[in-house]
Formats: structure tokens, sequence, C-alpha cells
């Protein structure tokens, strides 16, 4: 008896890695300002053997200069031995409700969305909302760096094979947006919290396609 439930508490024990890390819990890389329309091309590394991700993010004004919706799709690629590639996909709105004044010096955004993600009959549902909060700071030469945090709640559902185990988790986004021309911005950030992952990015605004 005693040996069954050590064999099933180490069964649990070599599940969980796999269900944690295949959560990808990469950084939103949403900065403190609604972008008008921005696509963003960005590599992460993804903690707890989550492996490498790549992920394209197109966000769009919809027709409210305070208003814009994102759109995430990318693969990901886990550290574990014999997991295959994941597909990850997901959508959310963020809505400007402060921009920075003399008074007040922070751009704040509301941010929330829907994540999936799946492979190797493990699929992942994540609803993470929060706020993000920066401020511009123009450089010479037509330059500007905004550093930006962003808190958020998530409420994650993960299946197994027919199991399925949810959890709300903690995770806070610390980054940085340098614009080195109109159009261009690299950017930053790393998550920290319940799950952990770096990132940077190449956000580029085409000025043709602007409206």
């Amino acid at each position: 008896m005693l040996r069954r439930i050590a064999g099933l508490g180490a069964l649990a024990l070599v599940l969980a890695a796999p269900l944690r890390a295949q959560a990808y819990v990469y950084p939103a890389l949403q900065p403190s300002r609604i972008a008008e329309r921005e696509y963003n091309f960005a590599l992460a590394d993804v903690g707890d053997g989550g492996g490498t991700a790549l992920v394209f993010q197109w966000r769009e004004g919809l027709g409210n200069p305070k208003l814009q919706f994102t759109l995430d799709a990318g693969f990901a690629d886990p550290d574990a031995a014999g997991a295959d590639t994941r597909l990850v996909i997901g959508g959310g709105l963020a809505y400007q409700i402060a921009t920075a004044t003399s008074e007040m010096p922070f751009d704040i955004v509301l941010a929330g969305g829907l994540g999936f993600s799946t492979g190797d009959d493990v699929t992942t549902v994540r609803l993470p909302i929060g706020a993000v909060f920066g401020h511009r700071f123009p450089l010479e030469g037509g330059l500007a760096i905004t550093p930006f945090v962003h808190p958020r709640l998530s409420y994650d559902r993960i299946s197994f094979n027919g199991n399925s185990d949810s959890n709300t988790n903690l995770n806070v986004d610390i980054g940085a947006n340098f614009e080195f021309k109109p159009q261009m911005a690299i950017r930053a950030a790393a998550a920290l919290g319940d799950d952990d992952a770096i990132a940077i990015s190449f956000a580029w605004t085409p000025k043709g396609l602007r409206k």
C-alpha cells in the first residue's frame, strides 16, 4: 500500500512539472499607452522548463482612441524531453484609463484577455487581468524610453489526459519600451511572481498603414 502511494506521489510530481511549464506565462509586453496600430515580434524564455516561445502580437485601435484590441499567436518549444511544439494563441482588450500629466505622472492602461495553448495532450486556458503603469521619457534625437510595470491576476486551467487543475496566479511584468525611430521600438520585460519568464521584442507601426 505504501509503495503504491509513493508511486502515485512520484507520478504526480512528474506530471506537475510539465503542467506548470506549459502554461506559457510569457510577459504581456503591453506598454502603458494604447497603440493605434502595432505589430510586435517577441522571443520569450519561459521558466520551469517552458523553453522558448516565438510570439507575434497585433495591436489595433477600435475607433475609440482609448480602446485597443490585441491578438497573440505563436509557438513554444518546451525543454521537457520528447515534448512537442505547442500552439499559443490569445486575444484581449486594453483601455487607457489615465494619461500622464504634471499632477499625475503615470500613463495607466487596464488590460485583460483570454489565452490558450495546446500540445502533448496538455491544454491550458488563461484569463489574465491587470493594469500597466508607465511614463514616457523623451530623449535627444527623437528617441524615447518608457519604463512600465504590469501587475496582473490570472485564472489558469490546465487539462491533461482527462484530468484538470485550476489556479489563480499573480505575476508582475517589469520592462521598458525604447523608441529608436518614430515607427520602431525595442521592448523588453521580465515576468516575476508565480511564473517566471523574460522576453524581448521588436515593435513596428507601419507608417503607410496607420489610420
